[in-house]
């Protein structure tokens, strides 16, 4: 799997993700493979993403062919947006909603991501519920040991930048799904 984390402290935005991707059994990190950053920059925002390596590449597709439809400044924004693009990856890019959990409410979009801008920082899920976080979040399958190290940085004099480094480098010393070496970018809130 993966791990995207993200946070806001003292005015600054920054996510970070770790770089291993994953073919069954068989993984590859940035040292093999050149679209091993699981970052995807849209208008003034950027998305972490984590799920199936071909999202990304519906990502980016949708990025590069509608970046007007990725309105991401709020929650219901953020919601709206991926009711649109729901719809379109079912249509044009064969999207396959169906999960193995026969007890979910609503169709799968088959992948988590955080998405950071000016305007905060936000955590979409598979079934395209929104939450807005004040601090920081993770997202993948390193977030529990990320959330754990983020939360110890967080009470510390660390920046935005230096807690997701922190919540990486823990997501891949302790879950098989991530390796090492961090991408990360920042960005500024527009009130500071």
């Amino acid at each position: 799997m993966s791990v995207v984390c993200a946070a806001i402290k003292n005015g600054e935005v920054a996510i970070a993700c770790d770089t291993q991707i994953s073919f069954g059994s068989t993984i590859a990190t940035s040292t093999h493979i050149a679209n091993a950053n699981k970052l995807h920059k849209v208008n003034d925002s950027i998305i972490g993403i984590v799920g199936w390596n071909t999202l990304s590449d519906m990502v980016d597709h949708l990025i590069l062919k509608h970046p007007d439809r990725f309105q991401l400044s709020n929650r219901m924004e953020i919601y709206s947006t991926l009711l649109e693009l729901h719809s379109i990856m079912k249509k044009d890019y064969f999207l396959n909603t169906k999960t193995s959990d026969n007890k979910q409410p609503v169709e799968s979009s088959q992948f988590n991501a955080i998405i950071v801008n000016p305007h905060g920082l936000f955590e979409i899920s598979k079934l395209r519920e929104v939450n807005e976080y004040r601090q920081y979040w993770s997202v993948g399958s390193g977030r529990q040991y990320a959330l754990g190290a983020m939360h110890a940085a967080y009470a510390q004099n660390a920046s935005a930048s230096q807690i997701v480094t922190a919540g990486i480098a823990a997501g891949c010393e302790f879950d098989q799904g991530c390796s090492l070496p961090i991408c990360i970018e920042v960005l500024y809130m527009h009130d500071h």
